[in-house]
């Protein structure tokens, strides 16, 4: 009794709102199902008083779920990463409730339609699918607990307006996106002292290790919709597939006034611009409206674009659904003066939502025959191709896996890819990396991905080289840098409209030749392309061993787990030929001489394990007969073959309470599955002889000290990533010039020359010793000039080379970056430093540059 009795004085306090305003009540909706349990009898506390658990709140949905299942099935989708239950609640009136599998279904064919479908009668009969997402970003606090009162109202509440909502309207609610996040910011947040709302409170100082915002692997899991790498996005987004919305809410914070759509340019074109500002704002008219009758302030169109893809409205809209971005802004902390001493309270910040999202609901009802039309035709542009214009096909080549790679990640958002099942001659190609336009001879096991699919909008958006800016969008921001060039301000905007990154288009992201199509013949195609490779069945010849030709990761994590497993493995660095095979720099051998007999068998068996899903013949040990040479001096015994040492690979993430690496330490254990030591920011002053790597992320607050310039110079291989200022300069480890460029780079893909010499080249397709053509993201202001020597990768210093591959750039943009370095590698001693100002990892979007990386940390410490 004395701890809810110090709960409601607590409300008391934190609940405070403008003077002459009168108390929000969470439960003035008519009257309520009395069996149905209110929140605050679960929790103990008044909501919004303190921040919940996870556990607290599953106890209130479930309880609410069990006690009202006329109006609510609660469905689970999955596990997040430190395996806490992901689950959604559909919830409207008894009669959909009762035919929810029916209405299912019809939405699928919405969704996906079919010569024969009735779509006139499906739409006059079925509901619209509104989704409410909560709590993506953990300790955007408010809309956790929001969650909880608008689950229970729309279990509850008899009153008309929620009655009529729930006859026209299926409301998915899911109460927590990020519940890892959630967990670990409110469990530290409940054990400090809190409530203060002064600037200096002890409450806004908490540790970054202990921030909500991202997921266990720290990463922002608003940003990973290109990526689709975490679990918590892929579970998520499968159960969007299965029931396929019409509208979805993603609710967030801290902002200084609440924000909903419209949005500020610019919009992605392939959103169909017009219907997704025509139906945002009628969904802002909705929400101003219960808002003006609050009396509380909100913006529109400012801060928040809707162009890249990254996002869950965007994404969500490419899929045909209004995607909106709420932000709240109380929340996080308990409570907080604002500068006109009045005082905001997490509390405020779910009363904000919870009106919004009610808001949004009510409209989409009353909108139900209108938005279900709308959704229809977006779905019918797409299935026939008539979105894309004459974009109607894309066709990419590589090794097989880095394609079967990209053919399930696209399937995780619905995109269909199948291989080439037959040799066609395709006309109207476009090539991704050059102005080549012409017929394509289109060989058996290339990747097509055809438009006129149920998510080609998306796909198209995910696939497309082109940027397409609107005009006054593109006018703003070059009007904006002339006048700051001029030291004048702008009349309209204070700030560049770039919200994040401009370009991501995958074939480019992934490193593989790429074509986008005029025409898409019926061909041939098939799921899986046929399988070709297998293991050279011969019998072994223990005299010489193996040859294992690398053009996959795949290939260097076997030979980085079989280092791990104390074999004995070399490194070809000059093109050979030998035993009648010719290989080039990068390809390793397994030689009897230094490996007995029994351990091939092992080998044999690791081997065909991690290959099973191989399909390209290339992929097999290839037996050696012998090491002669066949032509020149290089062979298996030659001074250019390297012994590879055993790796010990280091990872900084940081000093106390501060944690980096999030993308690092995802790629490392879920996708490398490479075995590493995690050290703290101390480690740089002790010896570090046990390891043979060390990667430092940026903002780790590392420093050259003494202890590791001795380490790298005894041969460690130092690796920096992202904020790599501390290597370069004076004192430091490398010495290059810096160039700065004005304005800012919002974040775009440029074409880069990889140096065919440098070990960071090894495993990429070469032709002789030209320079490898790779993409890489750039973006900032601040770049390093390569040396007269050159990086191991850098943009051209050849004015004439075309350098911009997608995305925005300035006018002067390709002429600032002439030879600047994207990644450099330099010998220290008998180390190497390698430094990578543009990190590789980052958001895991990057998988067509993971070689380079694997190759600075498994081969770069022998080199």
């Amino acid at each position: 009794m004395l701890a809810i009795l110090k709960s409601m004085l607590t409300a008391l306090v934190c609940g405070l709102v403008l003077a002459g305003q009168e108390q929000f009540d969470f439960y003035d909706r008519g009257w309520y199902l009395p069996g149905v349990p209110k929140p605050e009898s679960i929790l103990g506390y008044e909501l919004g008083s303190k921040h919940t658990v996870y556990r607290d709140q599953e106890r209130v949905v479930t309880a609410i779920a069990a006690s009202s299942p006329e109006r609510v099935r609660m469905m689970e989708y999955g596990k997040s990463t430190e395996g806490r239950t992901l689950r959604v609640l559909a919830i409207s009136s008894p009669e959909n409730i009762a035919r929810l599998d029916e209405i299912q279904a019809d939405l699928g064919r919405l969704a996906n339609p079919k010569p024969g479908d009735d779509i006139a009668a499906i739409q006059k009969r079925t509901p619209v699918l509104v989704w409410i997402n909560e709590c993506i970003h953990g300790d955007e606090t408010a809309s956790f607990e929001s969650a909880m009162a608008l689950i229970y109202n729309l279990a509850a509440s008899n009153s008309a307006e929620i009655t009529s909502m729930l006859r026209d309207a299926v409301v998915m609610v899911n109460p927590v996106y990020n519940p890892d996040g959630h967990e670990r910011y409110v469990v530290a947040y409940n054990s400090i002292p809190n409530g203060n709302p002064g600037r200096d409170a002890y409450d806004r100082a908490m540790p970054s290790a202990f921030f909500g915002r991202a997921n266990h692997y720290r990463f922002d899991m608003n940003r990973d919709r290109i990526s689709m790498s975490q679990a918590e996005t892929r579970q998520e987004v499968a159960m969007f597939l299965k029931w396929n919305p019409q509208v979805y809410v993603d609710q967030h914070g801290q902002v200084e006034t609440y924000f909903f759509p419209p949005v500020q340019q610019s919009v992605n074109v392939n959103a169909d611009r017009n219907r997704y500002n025509h139906w945002t704002d009628v969904f802002g008219r909705a929400t101003a409206k219960a808002f003006d009758n609050k009396g509380w302030t909100y913006f529109i169109r400012d801060s928040f674009d809707f162009y890249n893809v990254c996002y869950l409205d965007s994404h969500t809209t490419l899929m045909g659904a209004i995607g909106m971005t709420h932000e709240t802004d109380g929340g996080r902390v308990m409570s907080q003066r604002r500068v006109d001493d009045t005082i905001l309270t997490m509390r405020q910040g779910a009363e904000k939502h919870f009106t919004a999202a009610l808001a949004v609901i009510s409209s989409a009802a009353k909108n139900r025959a209108e938005l279900l039309k709308s959704y229809s035709d977006f779905k019918a542009k797409a299935v026939s191709g008539e979105h894309a214009g004459k974009f109607h096909r894309v066709i990419l080549d590589g090794n097989q896996s880095e394609l079967t790679r990209l053919q399930e990640h696209l399937a995780r958002s619905g995109i269909v890819a199948q291989f080439a099942g037959e040799v066609w001659l395709q006309k109207g190609a476009h090539d991704y990396w050059s102005d080549w336009k012409g017929n394509l001879e289109v060989k058996q096991g290339m990747l097509v991905v055809d438009m006129n699919q149920s998510q080609g909008p998306l796909a198209k958006a995910l696939l497309e080289p082109f940027s397409d800016f609107e005009p006054e969008f593109i006018a703003r921001q070059r009007k904006k840098a002339l006048e700051d060039k001029e030291n004048r301000p702008n009349e309209e905007i204070d700030y560049y409209e770039f919200y994040d990154s401009t370009a991501w288009a995958l074939p480019y992201a992934y490193n593989l030749k790429a074509w986008w199509c005029e025409s898409r013949p019926e061909m041939r195609m098939v799921d899986r392309p046929p399988y070709l490779g297998g293991f050279d069945s011969r019998a072994p010849n223990f005299d010489t061993g193996y040859a294992l030709e690398y053009k996959d990761i795949t290939d260097l994590l076997f030979i980085a787990d079989a280092l791990s497993k104390d074999f004995k493995i070399s490194l070809i660095t000059k093109e050979s030929q030998f035993a009648s095979e010719k290989f080039p720099p990068g390809t390793f051998l397994i030689l009897s001489a230094r490996n007995s007999k029994a351990s091939f068998a092992k080998l044999e068996e690791a081997y065909l394990k991690l290959y099973s899903r191989k399909t390209d013949s290339e992929y097999k040990l290839h037996q050696l007969r012998t090491s002669y040479p066949d032509e020149g001096r290089q062979g298996p015994g030659s001074e250019s073959v390297v012994q590879l040492r055993k790796p010990k690979i280091g990872v900084v993430f940081g000093n106390a309470g501060n944690l980096r690496a999030g993308a690092l330490w995802y790629l490392l254990e879920q996708e490398f599955k490479l075995p590493y030591d995690s050290l703290s920011s101390s480690v740089f002053n002790r010896n570090l002889d046990e390891y043979t790597c060390l990667i430092v992320p940026g903002g780790v607050g590392a420093r050259p000290t003494g202890k590791l310039r001795e380490w790298v110079e005894n041969g460690g291989c130092l690796i920096a990533l992202g904020g790599v200022d501390w290597v370069n300069g004076k004192d430091a480890f490398l010495n290059l010039d810096e160039v700065t460029t004005d304005p800012d780079l919002p974040g775009a893909i440029f074409q880069a020359e990889l140096d065919p010499f440098s070990y960071l080249s090894y495993g990429y397709p070469r032709k002789g010793n030209e320079k490898i053509k790779i993409a890489v993201p750039i973006d900032g202001s601040s770049f390093w000039k390569a040396p007269i020597g050159g990086s191991a990768v850098q943009l051209s210093a050849d004015e004439s080379v075309k350098k911009l591959l997608c995305g925005w750039s300035w006018d002067e943009t390709e002429k600032d970056l002439q030879g600047i370095t994207w990644a450099h590698d330099e010998r220290v001693g008998q180390g190497r430093v390698v430094a990578f100002p543009f990190d590789p990892t980052d958001r895991a979007q990057w998988p067509g540059l993971y070689k380079m990386l694997l190759n600075a940390m498994i081969l770069g410490p022998s080199r």
